[in-house]
């Protein structure tokens, strides 16, 4: 039985844990799938339609400040409402909302001094939950999905403008990114990371999931894409459902119920 702890860490038995990405900490269990040099492993891509990571990076704002309760406290309070303080209710419907846990994580990451990809995968979290996904193998990361509303990468949206056969609404989530560590590959542990990931969004209110492998046939080397192949995702259900004019870039889909 899958158990769900205060964390976004899943439980899936058998020594397997998928854990949603919204700490530092668990920022820091992302396995670096490929080159040094390929950006793969965090993916990031796809977060910026025309400059790349390491601009996108610069030029990330923080979440503004939540707004401080009026000064002058109940006092204030009573001389708005034109009362005296004694009858002032305790309920002040002038305060500001304490955060829900989503939103204090998200706040948390965008504070100074935290990683900027931190604030890319926990941006979405009061809308949709975490973008990023780890599968943990007895305690090791084996496996790393990204994925997230179609509005949170730039690039895919950019992509995706180009096939106007694709439905234009409800907008579907995007899967960027899927990794999975030369050890472990060939054991479906990518695809087992996938299926859990698509229950979370189908849970998030997705009505469906699309993928832009970058080959319609095969990627020789794993290492170069971040995006996996188009066999890949038709083993998980996923149908071609529009092709790029130059025969590349085929946009693959599952509906989610």
């Amino acid at each position: 039985m899958v158990v769900v702890s205060q964390s976004m860490r899943i439980s899936l038995g058998d020594g397997f844990e998928l854990i949603g990405i919204e700490t530092a900490d668990e920022l820091a269990l992302v396995p670096p799938c490929t080159r040094a040099d390929a950006d793969h492993a965090t993916c990031t891509w796809w977060e910026d339609a025309d400059r790349g990571a390491k601009a996108t990076s610069a030029s990330l704002s923080t979440t503004p400040a939540r707004a401080s309760a009026p000064a002058g406290g109940k006092g204030a309070l009573a001389a708005f409402l034109g009362v005296e303080e004694e009858s002032v209710p305790a309920f002040n419907p002038f305060a500001p909302t304490p955060p829900t846990r989503d939103e204090a994580l998200r706040d948390a990451a965008a504070a100074p001094g935290q990683p900027p990809k931190l604030r890319l995968l926990t941006r979405q979290l009061p809308v949709s939950g975490p973008m990023g996904w780890v599968l943990l193998a007895k305690g090791e990361p084996v496996a790393y999905c990204q994925a997230g509303p179609l509005s949170a990468f730039p690039r895919a949206q950019r992509l995706r403008d180009r096939y106007p056969d694709l439905p234009a609404s409800p907008p579907p989530a995007i899967i960027t990114c899927i990794s999975v560590v030369p050890a472990a590959r060939g054991t479906a542990l990518g695809s087992a990371l996938v299926e859990g990931v698509l229950v979370r969004l189908s849970a998030a209110g997705f009505s469906a999931a699309e993928a832009f492998p970058e080959d319609p046939a095969s990627v020789s080397d794993p290492d170069a894409t971040s995006t996996a192949t188009q066999r890949f995702w038709e083993r998980l259900s996923f149908r071609v459902a529009a092709t790029g004019p130059d025969g590349r870039w085929p946009a693959m889909r599952r509906e989610l119920t």
